[in-house]
């Protein structure tokens, strides 16, 4: 009787929420034409040419803009391409797809170009100079979060929201992004890595707009690994990961990378998986039964697998209404017959359905969700 008399409560008074920028559809479908910015240059750090010697490395990106957009604080996505830190472009078709549908969703979406290590790797393959490659991309990746940073602060050409920003790839790109965010500890370090580290440029590097934050909110990874799954910490860096489970290039699970006749062992992306769920930590896995190291084809499931991942991080602070069980973005009737069917078993229950937290869904969460109706 009680939960009939609040049904009725709220058919008569339809009120309901307002709703904000995520909702009719922003963040999870295409619905922005867009424009790019070409060559913007980002940074600068020095690097070798394939045969060793020192040269300065300028560096650019190409920034994705959704067109006739009038939010002022857009979360921004970094896209890094693969090609084993030897070749490779922002201009890879799969980053520009990524970047692409991403900017169609209501997201400022990036690629760019980072230093090369071809001298590292063809001629001298090894441990060390592996992971220097790796750090030398990781370091151009936090200058160009720095580059947007900066600009938020002194210009706002971007109107990116700084508390929004996620950065992932494929291949080299994933292990790029990955290992920026959970390796971040100097205890964490190779030993063969801690000599010449500073002068190296850390963990932050010198590739420029120093006195900012480089740090980011989120990891789309294709294809990558992380160096040690024990660099992964309690409520670390959330991470949506897509990977074929017969990957002979970048493991799936732990075992070696082997290219260049290098053997390193790593963590892919059903161990970081596995870590980040026996941590409570937010992670989500996509498994390419049977295929190997490119399962992608045209980038159409790999977007809407992990824009509708990041949703929930990226509409945290504005969207997220707790009895919103039909996602819909408004709290409404229809969300109280849903709860009534949770309660009577006739529905499964959703993360948001226990309205006022205490571990079960049952007539209270129905009768505090009528009074947030009500006080709205």
């Amino acid at each position: 009787m009680l939960i009939k008399i609040y049904i009725i409560l709220i058919l008569s008074s339809l009120i309901y929420a307002q709703p904000d920028e995520c909702y009719n559809g922003r963040y999870l479908d295409e619905i922005f034409d867009v424009e790019v910015e070409y060559e913007v240059q980002y940074g600068q750090n020095i690097n070798q040419t394939i045969l060793g010697s020192e040269t300065t490395e300028n560096l650019f990106m190409n920034i994705y803009k959704p067109i006739n957009d009038d939010l002022s604080d857009r979360p921004l996505i970094f896209f890094m391409f693969g090609g084993s830190y030897v070749s490779g472009s922002k201009e890879s078709p799969d980053i520009v797809a990524m970047c692409m549908k991403y900017a169609s969703r209501g997201y400022v979406a990036v690629a760019i170009d980072y230093r090369l290590s071809q001298h590292l790797l063809l001629f001298n393959p090894n441990e060390e100079n592996a992971y220097k490659a790796v750090f030398k991309a990781v370091h151009d990746l936090k200058a160009a979060i720095r580059y947007f940073r900066m600009n938020d602060a002194l210009y706002n050409d971007y109107k990116i929201d700084v508390n929004r920003i996620f950065a992932g790839g494929y291949s080299a790109g994933a292990v790029t992004a990955i290992n920026a965010a959970y390796l971040n500890e100097y205890e964490e370090l190779p030993y063969f890595l801690e000599d010449d580290f500073d002068s190296f440029g850390g963990f932050e590097g010198l590739s420029g707009n120093e006195g900012y934050e480089s740090n980011f909110h989120g990891i789309v990874n294709l294809s990558g690994a992380v160096g040690d799954q024990e660099w992964i910490v309690e409520n670390d860096i959330p991470i949506v990961s897509m990977h074929g489970d017969l990957d002979d290039v970048v493991p799936y699970d732990n075992s070696l990378i082997t290219l260049f006749g290098l053997n390193i062992a790593v963590d892919g992306s059903y161990i970081i998986h596995q870590k980040m769920q026996e941590l409570g930590n937010y992670s989500s896995l996509h498994t390419y039964y049977n295929q190997g190291h490119d399962p992608y084809s045209n980038m159409n499931f790999e977007a809407e697998y992990s824009s509708n991942f990041l949703y929930e991080i990226v509409c945290d602070q504005n969207s997220y209404l707790m009895g919103d069980v039909n996602n819909d973005g408004i709290l409404n009737v229809l969300d109280i017959i849903i709860l009534v069917n949770i309660v009577l078993g006739l529905e499964i229950e959703s993360s948001n359905s226990d309205v006022n937290e205490d571990g079960i869904v049952n007539i209270l969460d129905i009768i505090n969700t009528v009074n947030i109706i009500l006080n709205n």
